[in-house]
């Protein structure tokens, strides 16, 4: 058979021209029959279209969702500007009420002379509630002017002195005791705790001092070491002030006191946490009935104390320092 592109003699039932490489009979007939069109079918073309109205539809959406929110924020955003309360006045402090009546009483102790001194120490003791400081007007506890006779103990504490030792002593002379010996057994910003007795004995008074706003120490308080009725001042032995140590530890700890209840302590139980311990409600009640003695003239104190309804029995071990009586550890008792 001839090539019809190249009239070339090709065999028969060849695909291709030997010659021109045409290609020849059914190969040539699959050559020109028309391929099928390319692209999407009708559904993916009709899927398309539904998914860009979607598309459409929820950005029209999102859009008046943004336009809501942005008008409800303006709308109150007006009613809080219109209708805002006005800020509630400030309350006068205490403070300056009782500063207030100090001052006019001191100009009226100035023309009525002593008989204001009832009206002062009313002021006092509420300015002492508050914890605010008052000027001493030169008045013992008992009414007479400083330096005069009248309640025992002499001076009331109201002095100052330029430090807490000085303020001390000055309270031991004008109890008639001057010849007693005392040590500081507590101390913080402001304020101290000494204990004081006559030499070569027990220590039998408490002497509470603070520092007052001018940076002088006045005397606050005196009182038994033995006032919780654990011995008589005077009497005290070693058991009994053993006693009263813990007394006022757990005293501490029931009023939420957590420093003050670890100025009771020293090594190694004040290295423990339980040294600082507040109640925080938890404590219900307790008691100090007991001691023993140790060889080393030491004690246990034996207590009782109930914890959110449990009752449980505590010892502690007290210690003597040159500082007086402090525990040194603790223990539970089965």
């Amino acid at each position: 058979m001839l090539c019809p592109n190249c009239n070339a003699e090709v065999r028969e039932g060849a695909a291709f021209c030997g010659s021109c490489g045409a290609t020849l009979g059914a190969a040539a007939a699959d050559a020109t029959r028309p391929m099928p069109p390319s692209g999407p079918s009708p559904e993916e073309v009709a899927y398309q279209r539904q998914m860009a109205e979607y598309e459409r539809q929820k950005a029209a959406y999102d859009q008046a969702q943004y336009a809501q929110q942005q008008a409800a924020y303006q709308q109150q955003a007006a009613y809080n500007a219109q209708y805002a309360q006005p800020p509630a006045p400030e309350k006068k402090s205490k403070a300056g009420c009782i500063i207030g009546i100090v001052a006019l009483l001191v100009f009226l102790l100035i023309g009525c002379g002593v008989g204001g001194f009832f009206i002062y120490k009313a002021v006092k003791d509420k300015a002492n509630q508050e914890g605010i400081v008052v000027p001493d007007l030169g008045f013992d506890t008992d009414g007479s002017a400083d330096g005069d006779s009248g309640d025992f103990g002499g001076d009331s504490g109201l002095d100052s002195y330029a430090t807490a030792d000085e303020a001390v002593q000055a309270q031991l002379d004008a109890s008639g005791v001057g010849d007693w010996v005392f040590d500081v057994v507590d101390y913080g910003d402001g304020y101290a705790k000494y204990w004081a007795g006559p030499p070569n004995s027990e220590y039998v008074d408490e002497m509470y001092v603070e520092q007052n706003a001018d940076g002088t120490w006045s005397v606050i308080e005196v009182y038994s070491i033995g006032y919780d009725g654990f011995s008589d001042p005077g009497t005290s032995d070693g058991g009994d002030l053993a006693m009263q140590v813990v007394w006022d530890h757990l005293t501490a700890v029931s009023e939420d006191r957590g420093l003050d209840a670890q100025s009771y302590t020293v090594d190694p139980f004040r290295s423990d946490s339980a040294s600082a311990q507040v109640s925080a409600g938890g404590l219900d009640y307790f008691d100090v009935y007991g001691y023993s003695e140790e060889p080393d003239g030491t004690f246990w104190v034996q207590t009782v104390q109930s914890w959110y309804g449990t009752e449980e029995g505590w010892e502690y071990w007290v210690v003597l320092t040159e500082s007086g009586y402090y525990i040194a550890d603790i223990r539970f008792m089965e």
